[in-house]
Order: structure tokens, then C-alpha cells, then sequence
């Protein structure tokens, strides 16, 4: 068959990086003997009409859409063009968005054929192997794990399998999305090396914060892939693409101690010249004096930590089972024993949460010894708690648009949603309109791009 994996068009591209978990999913395509191709809307400034003169002329057996919930009025608008320009193909949906929400993302997209929710490199690879016949037989789809399918008018959604050892999973088929084609900084503003490459170590999160939906695409029980086959990687990426920077965006990098202070060892050891970040935040209760030391000797130059709020009251209805005074005290720890560049996420507008402490979130930002700082406003994505009682509204009413972080998604907070928007604003600019702040951002910039992408990022939280 010939396949495409696509990444949509849409009017906001957060990340522009290669997409890991097509490229893991076309490495399954590639082995079961099919022909397919990657396209990322976002690298490739593709078009509407672009698209709608590619599906035509490639007619393509099967199209997969990765989707975030923001994304569903566009990939809504994909499936319409595909339905009209190649009939005959099949279209499956993917994603966090599926995942989170599987049977109302199969009502509001009711061309769509099939989806996937969770990982999908097992489900898929029996997919791959029924005929075109199998496509409307209960017995044979119903074998198939993570399949989102119909029967009778009815959305089924078969038993999750989650891979048990990421081992098993051959690299992405990095050839369909060389880093070299992506932009640098593919997140934040800074970097020490082009091309940059994403990575993951491991799958699941054991946590519970309320505002998280990784569990719903990946689960709760972490696994782990071994040193040796990430390091294989590691050198594969460096010698074929000459990628000395490495992104890791696990969800708990630092979460097992052993399995970090082993990785480091490894970097070390091998006397591999390597600089990697961790952009998707990490677990600051679980850092030491020797593991940070460790860490920055491999090569560990930058950090994310999930912060989220000034509120001890705030951060326990958040489930995030940490203080105030651990927060200061890891961060402080990082700062007086390593060089390491660090980046605060924190979250308003939760539910339930008052002006005040919003203001002793910004208070506490400015205290705190950070970097860099951003200040998301509280989103309830399908597949965290928050989702299960927003979930009450007319699904095809809500505004999916407004699910990204620098816009209000109404209903969930008390506090209005233009005072909200201030509110982020203000936070904003109490942390970056400081001479330390500043100065350490322009002490780091050393290309171009980089003014342009703090640019475009400053306007986005103004306007946006």
C-alpha cells in the first residue's frame, strides 16, 4: 500500500520538530513492506490547496493524521478534502486528542474510518496485515488492539496493549524527517548545536496531577528503554545527520535515579561531546547533588520543571504531591551546583483558584532562581481529570481552538476570561522586564532566528 502520516496544516505551530511518534509508526509501515511517506505541514509550509492537489495526485491507500485537541476543527477540514479529492482512501486518527477522548472525537469527526488511541505500533502493525475485504469485519477488527472502529453506528474502542518493552520498537524512520530539515530552538529559544533531534528514554507516567492527560497516550506504569539502545541512537543521529544536540522529552526523565545516573555514565564513558536538554519538565523532587553533577558532566545544559503554582492550597488540589519548599529548595540546589539553565512552567486560571493566588504565583516566579519562565493558562485536555467535568458541554460547540496556552478556554475558571488573559500578561512581564532576566537571555543569543522566535512568542501571549 502507499501511506501517508501527516502532521495538519493548522494557524499555530507550538513545535516544529520531527514528529517521533510518526516516525516510529512509519518504521512499522516501512517493515511490513508498504510504501510511506511523512509530511510535516508545519516544516513544510503546506496549503490548503497544496493539500488538496497532493491527496488527488497520490491517492494514497491510508491516511494517518496526528492530532492535538486544538487541531480537530482542521483535521475535520483535512478528512472533508480527502473524502471529496481520493474517496478511496482510508483515513485513521491518532493522537493525544483520540486518546484522551475516543468516542467524542469519533462523533464530531464522523468521516473519519478509524483511529488509534494510546501507542499505536502494535494495533498497527495487525492492521497493516488484514485486506481491504477485513476492513468491515467485527471478528477480525475487533483482535486489534487500540483500535478505534464502528459497528452498527457504534464507536468501539478496543482493549489498550501498551508496548511493554520499547526495545522491541525499532528507531523512527529518521530518513523521512532528517533533523536537518527542521528549524534550530524547535522549543524555547535557545540551543547549543543545529540540527537538533528529539529522543525518548521512556513511555508512561505514574502520576496523578489533574491537569495532565500523558496517561491516556502513554499510561501509568513507566518503561523504560535500555542505555545501550538509546545510545545506539544517540551515535546513529550524530554520524548519519551530525546532530550534536539532543531534546529528551520524556515525561519522568529523572524519575529513576539508577536509570539516569547509568545514562550519564554511559555519555560520559563513550567520551561522547553531546549537549542535551529536557524541554518537556521534569520531577524536581527527585534530584540530588551527585545526579545534577552527573548530569551536567554528560552534557545536560538545560532543564524544564513543572512548577505550576505559588499555592501550596493550589498545588495539592492539583495533585502534584509537591511545596513551596521543596520547589525553592531543588531549585536552588540546581543553581548553586551546576551551570545548568533552568525553565519554570507554571499554570493559571485552575479551578477554583483566586486573583491572590495568581499574584502569589508571579510573586513566587520572580523569587524563585529561574531563567526563563512561562505562564500557560489551565486548559482541560481530554484525558485529564479536569477533562471529566468539563466534558458535560456540547462537544460540537466548544471552541478547540482556544485549547492552547495562551488562550482561555471559557467555563473553566471563575475569574473571567479577559481578566484571565491580563492576569497571564501581567505575569509575563513582571518576570521578563528585569535586568538580570534580560541580560541572561542576550548574553545566550547567538543567531538571528533566535530574536525573531522571542518575538513571535512575546506577541502570542500579548494578542494571542
Amino acid at each position: 500500500m502507499k501511506i501517508l502520516l501527516l502532521k495538519p496544516i493548522n494557524n499555530t505551530y507550538f513545535v516544529v520538530q520531527p514528529p517521533l511518534g510518526l516516525g516510529y509508526l512509519a518504521d512499522v509501515i516501512l517493515r511490513e513492506g508498504h510504501e510511506v511517506d511523512i509530511i510535516d505541514a508545519g516544516r513544510e509550509g503546506l496549503s490548503w490547496d497544496g493539500f488538496v492537489s497532493m491527496v488527488g495526485r497520490e491517492k494514497y491507500d491510508l491516511i494517518g493524521i496526528q492530532m492535538f485537541s486544538y487541531e480537530i476543527p482542521y483535521v475535520k477540514r483535512h478528512i472533508d478534502i480527502i473524502k471529496r479529492y481520493a474517496p478511496g482512501s482510508v483515513v485513521i486518527i491518532g493522537g493525544p486528542h483520540i486518546s484522551g477522548d475516543p468516542e467524542g472525537t469519533a462523533a464530531y469527526l464522523d468521516k473519519m474510518d478509524f483511529g488509534f488511541v494510546g501507542e499505536a505500533e502494535i494495533g498497527l502493525e495487525h492492521f497493516l496485515r488484514l485486506r481491504r475485504q477485513n476492513y468491515s469485519d467485527p471478528a477480525r477488527l475487533g483482535e486489534i488492539p487500540n483500535l478505534v472502529w464502528r459497528r452498527d453506528g457504534q464507536t468501539v474502542v478496543n482493549p489498550r496493549a501498551p508496548v511493554q518493552n520499547p526495545d522491541e520498537i525499532a528507531f523512527p524512520a529518521w530518513d523521512l524527517m532528517s533533523p536537518r530539515s527542521y528549524p534550530a530552538a524547535t522549543h524555547g529559544i535557545f540551543f547549543r548545536h543545529i540540527p537538533v533531534a528529539p529522543i525518548i528514554t521512556s513511555r508512561g507516567c505514574p502520576f496523578s496531577c489533574t491537569f495532565c492527560a500523558a496517561r491516556a497516550l502513554t499510561g501509568r506504569e513507566i518503561r523504560y528503554r535500555s542505555v545501550e539502545n538509546v545510545v545506539e541512537e544517540i551515535i546513529l543521529l550524530h554520524d548519519r545527520y551530525g546532530v550534536k544536540e539532543f531534546h529528551i522529552e520524556d515525561d519522568n526523565f529523572t524519575w529513576k535515579r539508577e536509570y539516569v545516573t547509568s545514562f550519564c555514565r554511559e555519555i560520559i564513558d563513550r567520551g561522547l561531546n553531546l549537549a542535551f536538554a529536557l524541554p518537556n519538565g521534569i520531577r524536581l523532587d527527585s534530584l540530588d547533588r551527585e545526579v545534577l553533577a552527573l548530569m551536567e558532566r554528560a552534557g545536560f545544559y538545560s532543564l524544564a520543571v513543572g512548577i505550576e503554582s505559588g499555592s501550596d492550597r493550589v498545588l495539592e488540589l492539583m495533585k502534584k504531591t509537591l511545596t513551596r519548599e521543596v520547589i525553592r529548595e531543588k531549585l536552588e540546589l540546581i543553581k548553586e551546583c551546576t551551570d545548568m539553565r533552568i525553565s519554570g512552567f507554571f499554570l493559571i486560571g485552575y479551578p477554583g483558584e483566586t486573583e491572590d493566588e495568581i499574584e502569589a504565583t508571579i510573586s513566587f516566579a520572580r523569587e524563585l532562581p529561574l531563567d526563563l519562565a512561562s505562564f500557560l493558562i489551565t486548559m482541560p485536555l481530554p484525558g485529564s481529570p479536569l477533562w471529566d467535568d468539563y466534558n458535560k458541554r456540547d462537544y460540537q460547540n466548544i471552541n478547540w481552538e482556544d485549547f492552547i496556552p495562551s488562550r482561555v478556554v471559557p467555563g473553566l475558571s471563575n475569574i473571567p476570561p479577559g481578566r484571565l488573559k491580563r492576569l497571564q500578561r501581567k505575569a509575563t512581564i513582571r518576570f521578563y522586564l528585569r535586568p538580570k532576566i534580560i541580560c541572561g537571555i542576550l548574553k545566550k543569543l547567538k543567531h538571528p532566528n533566535q530574536y525573531r522566535i522571542i518575538w513571535h512568542r512575546l506577541l502570542d501571549v500579548i494578542f494571542g
